[in-house]
């Protein structure tokens, strides 16, 4: 899984980059193969005016369909944990989602021919 983490804007931006990767790759880690690539992108919004201004956005691109998702806060820190969360939960549907159609799949009966 590559894991791209691009932080604009803020003073403890490789504070953050290296919390930013161990949250994402401890979330979404369990997942194997089926997680291609990930991007995130830190950033603060109306700069050092202060207030919940602290953005935090990913893009997983999963094998077939990629899932963006963004977490808005005051802390940085905190923005990333739940975005880490809600990532990992989203991605985890996904592959309960992909797995029961593949379930399904197989269980449709083909039909056989009589010979004559």
């Amino acid at each position: 899984m590559e894991v791209q983490i691009k932080a604009k804007g803020l003073p403890t931006a490789k504070y953050l980059r290296n919390h930013a990767n161990r949250r994402i790759r401890a979330a979404l880690g369990r997942f194997g193969q089926a997680v291609q690539s990930v991007t995130v992108r830190l950033s603060d919004i109306n700069g050092p005016r202060g207030g919940a201004d602290k953005l935090a956005r990913i893009v997983v691109q999963l094998k077939n369909r990629s899932l963006v998702m963004e977490e808005i806060g005051a802390d940085m820190r905190e923005a990333i944990d739940r975005l880490a969360d809600r990532v990992q939960y989203k991605v985890a549907c996904q592959m309960d989602r992909l797995i029961r159609a593949q379930r399904r799949q197989a269980l449709i009966p083909i039909p056989i021919q009589a010979a004559d």
